[in-house]
């Protein structure tokens, strides 16, 4: 068997670990201080509520801080796209490995508090991204395709905003109806609007030299992009329906449902 090219590189693991624990402090000393000078009403909560609550601000925190870096590398490191499968950014290894870091964080969340939050199917989600992105920070292939997912990240604080909103009791507000707008134009920018242009940079490298040198990542990819976009437009359809749902039938009380994303 031909030799895998690219050599095992450890060097971005530190940066893992350090957002595993930034991600599990905050969850638990920083956002219960913070929600609640922001939101006084947070202890009206039930329990089971508040411990969600904690891993959608630790979520949207981890989404500014990535969604940062991603909108960085597309303006300056365009040179990627020449290279898809084999160019190289310190920046978007440094991206996944935070990236990594959180999924660990909000894994042991879930475990903690399954009985509360608890959900394999965002394990098994869990799992399988940090799978990905593992071998872009570990090997380095397909650093282009991994900024371009993480895109999708753009959309996770309107996400969690509106669940916000909707349990302080802004259902029926401006800002909440607002939110949803925005939340619905970013979701479909972010998420469905760059499928074509991601899986015609995927025909374009399929069958090349150095995509076939990738071995067995090529199929990581593969899978990995059809899972997470399966996945978006299952939510998206969701996030369509109740939208019409909103506009059709005005209802204070009516919501529009969206997984928690990472």
């Amino acid at each position: 068997m031909e030799e895998f090219p690219a050599v095992f590189d450890s060097t971005f693991y530190p940066i893992s670990l350090v957002s595993c624990v930034i991600v599990v402090i905050f969850f638990k000393y920083l956002s219960p201080l913070v929600s609640r000078m922001i939101f006084p009403g947070l202890d009206t909560l039930s329990k089971d509520k508040q411990i969600y609550w904690h891993t959608c601000t630790c979520s949207t925190v981890h989404a500014f801080v990535v969604s940062a870096l991603c909108i960085y590398t597309l303006l300056f490191e365009g040179y990627l796209k020449e290279d898809p499968v084999w160019g190289h950014s310190s920046l978007v290894k440094t991206s996944c490995a935070i990236l990594v870091g959180y999924l660990a964080a909000d894994s042991l969340f879930i475990l903690r508090y399954y009985k509360q939050i608890g959900d394999w199917f965002y394990i098994l989600h869990h799992f399988a991204s940090a799978f990905a992105y593992y071998y872009v920070m570990s090997y380095g292939v397909f650093v282009y395709f991994a900024n371009f997912r993480l895109m999708a990240e753009f959309s996770t604080p309107w996400v969690n905003n509106r669940w916000f909103l909707a349990e302080m009791g802004k259902r029926s507000s401006k800002v909440y109806f607002y939110n949803g707008c925005i939340l619905t134009a970013v979701f479909f920018f972010c998420r469905i609007f760059t499928l074509p242009q991601c899986w015609y940079m995927i025909y374009s490298v399929y069958g090349t030299e150095s995509f076939n040198r990738a071995q067995h990542c090529r199929y990581v990819l593969l899978f990995s992009c059809l899972l997470l976009d399966a996945l978006n437009i299952k939510w998206f359809h969701r996030l369509l329906k109740g939208v019409h749902k909103q506009l059709t039938q005005p209802d204070p009380n009516a919501n529009i449902k969206v997984n928690k994303e990472e």
